[in-house]
């Protein structure tokens, strides 16, 4: 495959992220996600490293059946279906406009926090941190983090205290900065 090639998804792709029928784990399934046949493998593979995503992401999507070369004939010799147009997928796409393709040690920056917050959500607030790990594991930019992190303190300052949700909130802080 070349850099400049790019993929869309096939109908088991369209399907897979209607139902998560297969379970992909959550990085593999953004990355899915991604691919809309506007996005080329050079694009593809910058977000993989900025979401810490698998490096083999595109080569297990394609063995999977779930997207196919947009060059690729829709009957291909390797069974995918037919591969879904663009605009098919605009109901499922992220809205990754404000992806910041940022350095690496942004990028490491921004997975540390995200563990970081989903880690301390889980072990402070036990089965209430459910719905909270949803809304971390949607942040897909530094913003987005930014933005949970009122969130984050006060649902550990109902369950903890104050003291607490406040030196939590100081530490997500200085892990982004």
């Amino acid at each position: 495959m070349n850099d400049s090639e790019t993929f869309v998804k096939t109908a088991l792709g369209l399907d897979e992220v209607r139902t998560r029928a297969l379970k992909l784990s959550q990085r593999l399934r953004t990355m899915l996600i991604m691919v809309d046949g506007t996005r080329t493998v050079v694009q593809l593979r910058q977000a993989q490293l900025t979401l810490g995503a698998p490096a083999d992401f595109l080569e297990s999507l394609l063995a999977l059946g779930l997207v196919v070369s947009d060059m690729a004939p829709a009957n291909s010799a390797s069974g995918a279906a037919s591969a879904a147009t663009p605009a098919a997928t605009v109901d499922v796409e992220l809205s990754l406009s404000t992806l910041d393709m940022a350095a690496p040690q942004d990028a490491e920056k921004f997975r540390a926090a995200l563990k970081f917050m989903n880690d301390t959500s889980v072990d402070l607030l036990g089965f209430r941190s459910f719905f909270f790990t949803l809304k971390v594991e949607k942040c897909f930019t530094m913003v987005d983090l930014k933005e949970l992190i009122p969130q984050f303190s006060s649902a550990i300052a109902k369950s903890k205290g104050v003291e607490v949700a406040r030196a939590m909130e100081e530490r997500v802080l200085r892990m982004i900065q």
